[in-house]
């Protein structure tokens, strides 16, 4: 059976300072000055299941290049457990597969990867969620133009449909 229950919202993430060779940090904190946007929806299979996706888009600074951005598209889409807390807070961990569209200065690649992550959702309103998710992101680098796994923190409003 399943639950006619769709999630979709607005997503902004911020890259942590766990990131590989090719994204340079602003300062001496090790944190990539980074900030992606774009959207987020999932669809509830049954109470324990769904199934996530999402498209953010980011700019960062490249490693060893002064004045040059790396600009990451990342597409992503795998299932989800759900723990049902009380007050509807909902906790939950998922893993899937990801794309990866890189451009660094006009040199552009597409990467694949995998990316594992947890995070809690919290009602708002009847209708109205706000999520926190973490994700490690791990690329099956095709070639040594860029070189890089990402671990992000997501923050989202999310709307039930």
């Amino acid at each position: 059976m399943l639950y006619p229950h769709g999630r979709a919202g607005l997503c902004g993430e911020r890259p942590l300072p766990w990131l590989g060779p090719e994204f340079r940090t602003d300062d001496d904190s090790g944190l990539d000055d980074a900030v992606a946007y774009g959207i987020y929806g999932g669809y509830n299979l049954d109470q324990l299941l769904s199934l996530e996706a999402s498209l953010t888009r980011s700019t960062h600074d490249a490693e060893h290049l002064d004045d040059v951005e790396i600009d990451n598209t990342a597409l992503l889409f795998g299932p989800r457990l759900n723990a049902r807390m009380s007050r509807g807070v909902n906790l939950y961990g998922g893993a899937g597969l990801g794309m990866y569209f890189l451009d660094l200065e006009g040199d552009s690649e597409t990467e694949t990867g995998l990316y594992i992550g947890a995070g809690v959702e919290f009602p708002i309103q009847s209708n109205v969620n706000l999520g926190l998710d973490l994700k490690y992101h791990a690329m099956f680098d095709s070639d040594d133009t860029i070189d890089s796994d990402l671990v992000t923190l997501m923050v989202r409003v999310g709307f039930n449909l």
